[in-house]
């Protein structure tokens, strides 16, 4: 691994040029349903597309969620995307009161056109506490007849038919695709329980509220678009202005346990801040923030600024709370607790998530402890059989060093450039690393070649994988500051397919998919567990067409 060009760089090359045409992205998310319970999973689908064509964009490469209740944003996501489409899933909290709820998505490329509003893809969710008899404020009416729901006529080419399966216990359903374009789409099958969802906006009307744009009035050249990923933002703490400034130059890094494929770093600016490239960050994890090279009277951390823009989401109907509803709620909330009980990772299947490696396992060499005899002190490993790495004491302080090859393939061993990492987070202070338990690591990854990481540049990597993968009494400096990180939600589907007999199944979405695809003429059919209970079932599938035509047809299926 010789280089690894720099995202930084790359984003910066990129930039629009003033006067050049800019794209105008809105962000359209389509749900598993659009009633739920507080606590349930809300499964999303995204795309994001070109106001001006209606055509997916491949431009940004992350989607920000928020869902807000008339008091402001009560919860958010982010959804990683790749050539405009996405998917991901979202936790309602327990605590939530009843009420509806907007939800609306964006891209930091969208949001930065002058004026810019998220009511084009805005959606209503209604939400029903369960536990609780919490109301939103203002929010609920109590009405003597059940509302009904607004019928949305099908749109576009895709047909759905249903059928009983080969095996017990499960239904077929058959989606095609008869028309003359390609279609991108979710599909859906839920328990029509008789509570209707909340008129709102579905994929056709977000079609025609993008013909209905007028022309943008300017953009924001500040914001730098995501195009590999998102940009995290943070900001030196415990420090004024002034000796915030004294930082500038050096570096920081940001970093998640786990395979040393999410750390980044970039050098602090003037006014104490820093801006990361990332190729976006999966899963939510602890995130380690530090700075290189400070003095010993230097505390200070960083902080990471929120992506979220709390962006405004108009004005919210009130719930209409129906007493005849009672036992549908129950069944509901029972579901909701049975599978937060009995949650398992059979139910959903891992969908391909658009990644990025920092390190080739080609150039890897890699020593499993557990083959060697075991040391109690660290330094012996390198003495006894590991070459390729060695311990020096440079300016008083023992530094550890990979050998690295020169023009002619000569190794040598450089001074104070090696990237030295436990469970893929930097240690920056080797004396840490060297005074740690040895006994604790199951392998050593060592990578022998220079590359750049961000702005800086390193002559070799080593990275010390622990047994549990979670950095196991490692100390480190009272600068490094550790915060929960809310990643991009890794793409699933809810197919159900580990439903077993022993599963007290009463899901409410039995089945649920993001990203579909049919070409023009070409059918698919997909399997679908039936649950424990009887009643009546929707099958609802949602999309663009290539040309950005709104794609929508809905079915039911009894079971009994």
């Amino acid at each position: 691994m010789r280089k690894i060009l720099s995202i930084y760089l790359l984003s910066l090359c990129m930039l629009p040029l003033p006067g050049a045409e800019r794209i105008r992205e809105r962000v359209y998310l389509s749900t598993d349903r659009e009633v739920y319970v507080a606590g349930d999973a809300v499964w999303l689908s995204a795309w994001c597309v070109d106001a001006a064509t209606g055509q997916l964009s491949a431009f940004s490469k992350t989607a920000y969620v928020e869902i807000h209740s008339p008091s402001g944003m009560v919860q958010t996501a982010r959804i990683a995307l790749d050539g405009g489409r996405g998917a991901g899933r979202m936790m309602l909290p327990a605590s939530l009161p009843t009420g509806n709820y907007r939800l609306l998505a964006y891209t930091k490329l969208g949001a930065s056109e002058e004026g810019f509003g998220p009511l084009t893809g805005v959606r209503t969710l209604s939400v029903f506490n369960t536990l609780s008899t919490d109301r939103t404020e203002g929010g609920v009416e109590l009405v003597r007849e059940a509302p009904r729901a607004s019928a949305i006529p099908a749109a576009g080419p895709l047909q759905l038919t249903a059928a009983d399966a080969d095996a017990p216990g499960a239904r077929r359903i058959r989606i095609s695709n008869p028309g003359s374009e390609a279609v991108s789409f979710s599909l859906s099958v839920r328990h029509d329980d008789g509570i209707p969802a909340p008129d709102g906006l579905h994929i056709a009307d977000f079609v025609r509220n993008l013909q209905a744009l007028p022309p943008a009035r300017g953009f924001d050249d500040a914001v730098i678009p995501e195009y590999e990923g998102e940009i995290i933002r943070a900001r030196v703490t415990g420090m004024d202005g002034q000796r915030a400034a004294a930082l500038s130059g050096k570096y920081a890094f940001i970093s998640t346990p786990g395979s040393g494929e999410d750390i980044y770093t970039e050098s602090l600016s003037e006014n104490g801040t820093a801006t990361f490239f990332t190729a976006n960050i999966y899963g939510d994890h602890e995130m380690f923030l530090e700075i290189e090279g400070l003095d010993r009277d230097q505390v200070c951390h960083l902080e990471l600024d929120s992506p979220f823009l709390d962006l405004p989401a108009g004005d919210i109907p009130p719930l209409q709370l129906y007493s005849g509803w009672g036992p549908a709620l129950e069944l509901r909330g029972l579901g909701m607790q049975l599978e937060k009980n009995f949650d398992a990772d059979t139910l959903y299947t891992a969908l391909p998530a658009r990644t990025h490696r920092i390190f080739d396992s080609r150039l890897r060499t890699r020593y499993v402890l557990d083959d060697y005899t075991r040391f109690p002190v660290m330094e012996e490993l390198f003495i006894e059989f590991i070459p390729e790495l060695r311990v020096r004491r440079v300016n008083g302080k023992r530094e550890l060093q990979v050998w690295v090859p020169d023009l002619l393939g000569r190794y040598y061993f450089p001074t104070g450039s090696a990237l030295v990492l436990i469970d893929g987070v930097p240690v920056l202070d080797h004396e840490k690393l060297l005074s740690y338990d040895p006994l604790l690591v199951q392998y050593v990854d060592i990578y022998t070649d220079a590359f750049f990481l961000g702005i800086r540049s390193f002559s070799g990597i080593v990275n010390f994988v622990t047994y549990k993968g979670t950095l196991p009494t490692m100390q480190f400096a009272d600068n490094v500051r550790v915060v929960d990180f809310q990643g991009c939600s890794l793409p699933l589907a809810y197919t159900c397919e580990g439903v077993g007999g022993d599963y007290p199944d009463y899901r409410q979405t039995l089945y649920w998919h993001p990203m579909l695809t049919l070409a023009p003429g070409e059918s698919l059919e997909v399997e679908c567990k039936t649950p424990a209970y009887s009643g009546r079932f929707e099958v609802i599938a949602e999309g663009l067409t290539a040309q950005g035509e709104a794609a929508s047809a809905r079915t039911t299926l009894d079971i009994r």
